[in-house]
């Protein structure tokens, strides 16, 4: 499971689309990006939260789709009104873990957004991909992620150390539950 399947379709939740990102969603990006308040718990570069940086990221996102690796970046808008609402993410570790990420903007915070899209990457990637084990990785500081974590079912597994990130991080998780075994007597 390494390298999953790019999702070829959409993932809807009951409000909201997770997509591939497309050219009309860079000036969004960008504004989300360059607000210092809503990157302050991702683990992006200084240079990424630029400008320039951030339209390079996601220019260069949109043109891994049609890669042999693409990135697991997707663009999240309300299915209704199609008005862009965040960003999302999926990262493997190994053939069994898989990490999510998930970030609303500013003006579609406190709706439930980040639970829904927590939510369904989580299924998809218990359910589509077959992974055991979904991971999201909290820095200390960011109380409403943790929340969020937690109403998905993520039990906090403590703090470790990620290259990604500067300080410690809870490592959120949440395991896909053995299916039911029937053990035989003899």
């Amino acid at each position: 499971m390494i390298s999953p399947p790019l999702p070829t379709q959409q993932i809807d939740t009951a409000r909201l689309r997770i997509r591939r990102f497309t050219r009309e969603d860079i000036e969004l990006f960008i504004s989300f990006m360059t607000d210092c308040e809503s990157t302050a718990f991702l683990p992006f570069a200084q240079e990424q939260k630029s400008r320039e940086g951030a339209k390079q990221l996601v220019e260069s996102t949109i043109e891994s789709y049609s890669s042999a690796h693409p990135m697991l970046a997707f663009a999240v808008e309300e299915q209704m009104t199609r008005q862009f609402v965040g960003f999302c993410g999926l990262n493997p570790h190994d053939e069994e873990t898989i990490e999510i990420m998930y970030a609303v903007m500013p003006s579609a915070r406190q709706q439930g957004y980040a639970t829904e899209i927590a939510t369904a990457l989580a299924r998809y990637s218990l359910d589509e991909l077959g992974y055991r084990r979904v991971i999201a990785l909290i820095v200390p500081a960011n109380q409403y992620s943790k929340i969020v974590a937690a109403r998905v079912g993520f039990k906090d597994g403590g703090l470790v150390s990620n290259a990604s990130f500067a300080e410690k991080v809870h490592q959120f998780i949440l395991e896909q539950e053995p299916a039911n075994t029937v053990v035989e007597r003899t």
